[in-house]
């Protein structure tokens, strides 16, 4: 198992490698204006998190359980272009399943967990990785993001090698590169909430 540094969370992203997962996308409940109300949470995270370059029309953001309580999560994923150490995919969770003392950021009843994935050379040297996570056909990936049909426990455990790992599998595909998955541990390792999974 290798370990992947983050440049928005601190500690280390575990990276793990194994056999395929399977597809699909679920997503939760909730009134109408509850869910205004946590997307308009989760962006002020992440305005605070990405700053003012971070604008909604290059926001993906999917509503689903990511963190397997019953609860409708919010995960936002954008390319990062403005970075000076490099090009990355960000991806932000915005939960009420942890609390202040291990999230970045706290709105309401939000708290934020956010990952950076290398998506060139120059992004994966800063990070101490050997190649970028992400491919491209010309200077920039196309990247998708989409949520996957919760696993049983059983399988994302053995899919991992991580037991308590989320089933629900957030998933980046750049159409040249496996797919990446991040599945969410519902308790930390090694000061960890995401485990990365690739095919």
């Amino acid at each position: 198992m290798g370990v992947y540094r983050c440049l928005t969370v601190v500690g280390a992203l575990l990276l793990m490698t194994a056999g395929p997962a399977l597809a699909g996308g679920g997503r939760g409940g909730g009134n109408e204006a509850d869910r205004l109300r946590l997307d308009q949470q989760a962006y002020g995270l992440l305005r605070f998190e990405w700053g003012q370059y971070a604008h909604l029309n290059d926001i993906t953001m999917l509503r689903g359980d990511v963190t397997c309580d019953g609860r409708e999560d919010r995960v936002l994923g954008w390319l990062d272009q403005d970075s000076p150490e490099g090009l990355f995919y960000r991806v932000m969770l915005a939960t009420d399943a942890v609390g202040e003392a291990e999230a970045f950021s706290v709105l309401g009843n939000m708290a934020a967990m956010s990952v950076s994935l290398p998506a060139d050379r120059k992004g994966a040297d800063h990070m101490d990785a050997a190649e970028p996570l992400l491919c491209a056909r010309g200077d920039l990936p196309e990247v998708t993001i989409r949520m996957e049909d919760r696993l049983p426990d059983a399988e994302a455990a053995a899919l991992t090698g991580i037991e308590g790992t989320c089933g629900t599998a957030i998933r980046l595909d750049d159409g040249l590169c496996d797919s990446i998955r991040l599945f969410w541990l519902r308790r930390p390792v090694d000061g960890e909430r995401f485990v990365l999974h690739r095919n």
